[in-house]
C-alpha cells in the first residue's frame, strides 16, 4: 500500500479522528511544501489551509469536515491551497472517512490534485468565447446577453441605464491606403481611448468591424452626456500615424 501510494499522480494526505497529520506521500510533500517528518502529528489546519478563488474567503479543511459529517465530501470546483510559504495551487479534491472494523470513524483521507492548467485553460477558453480576440473588448454576443439582463432591470423600475451606439466615420480609409493591420492597430488604439474615459462598472464592446457599443449602468442622462462628449473627444484627439 505504502508503494501504490507513493507512486500515484495525486496527493494523498490521511490523518487521525482528531485532524492530526498521519501520512503524506510524495505528491503531496511537493504540493504542500514541506516533508511528512516535519509535520506529522501536527494539526492539519496548521499545515495547509484553503480558499475560495474568487471570494479570496478561507475554507473548512476537508479533512476536518469529513470527520465531523463522517461521509465522503469535496471542496467546490474553485477551491485552492493556500500553503504555509504563501504558495497557492487550485486543486481538484475528495475527501473519505477511514472507518475500522466496527464502524468508527479512525480518521480521513484527503485525495488531490494540482488543476492550474486546466483552470487557466478554461478561463482562456471563456474569455475567448466572450471577447473581441483583436481589440480584446466585450464582443456582440456576450454584450447583448448584458444588455437583455440590463433591460429586464429597468423594466417596472426606477433604475435607469444607457446605451450608446458608435461607429468611426472614414474608418474605410485607413483601411484601403494602408491596408488592414493599420485598421486593426487603429481599432486597438481608439478602443484604449475609449475604455479610459469610461467607468470600471461600464461595459463598452466591438461589435464588429468599426462598430461599438457601450453600456452604462446606474447612470443618469446628464451624466451619460457628459460621457459621451469625452468619448467624442477621446476619439478627435487621437493622432493616429502610420508608416510616416
Amino acid at each position: 500500500a505504502q508503494v501504490t501510494l507513493a507512486s500515484i499522480g495525486e496527493g494523498v494526505i490521511t490523518s487521525d479522528a482528531n485532524g492530526r497529520l498521519v501520512y503524506m506521500n510524495p505528491v503531496a510533500e511537493e504540493l504542500i511544501g514541506t516533508r511528512l517528518e516535519n509535520v506529522r502529528g501536527k494539526p492539519v489546519n496548521e499545515v495547509f489551509s484553503f480558499i475560495s478563488e474568487g471570494a479570496r474567503e478561507p475554507l473548512e479543511n476537508p479533512l476536518l469536515r469529513c470527520i465531523r459529517e463522517k461521509q465522503v465530501v469535496g471542496l467546490d470546483d474553485q477551491s485552492v491551497l493556500l500553503r504555509p510559504d504563501g504558495a497557492e495551487y487550485p486543486i481538484d479534491d475528495s475527501t473519505a472517512p477511514i472507518l475500522g472494523s466496527a464502524g468508527q470513524t479512525m480518521g480521513a483521507v484527503l485525495v488531490f490534485s494540482d488543476v492550474s492548467q486546466q483552470r487557466f485553460l478554461s478561463r482562456q477558453l471563456s474569455h475567448q468565447a466572450s471577447h473581441d480576440p483583436l481589440t480584446g473588448l466585450i464582443n456582440r454576443r456576450e454584450f447583448e446577453e448584458r444588455l437583455k439582463r440590463a433591460i429586464t432591470e429597468v423594466r417596472g423600475g426606477k433604475l435607469q441605464h444607457v446605451l450608446f451606439f458608435m461607429d468611426l466615420d472614414q474608418f474605410k480609409i485607413v483601411n484601403d491606403t494602408c491596408g488592414h493591420v493599420a485598421g486593426d492597430a487603429l481599432l486597438r488604439q481608439i478602443s484604449a481611448a475609449f475604455k479610459r474615459e469610461l467607468r470600471h462598472s461600464d461595459t463598452l464592446a466591438r461589435r464588429g468591424g468599426d462598430e461599438f457599443c457601450v453600456l452604462l449602468e446606474h447612470c443618469p442622462p446628464d451624466q451619460a452626456m457628459h460621457i459621451a462628449d469625452q468619448l467624442l473627444n477621446a476619439a478627435r484627439d487621437l493622432r493616429f500615424t502610420w508608416a510616416g
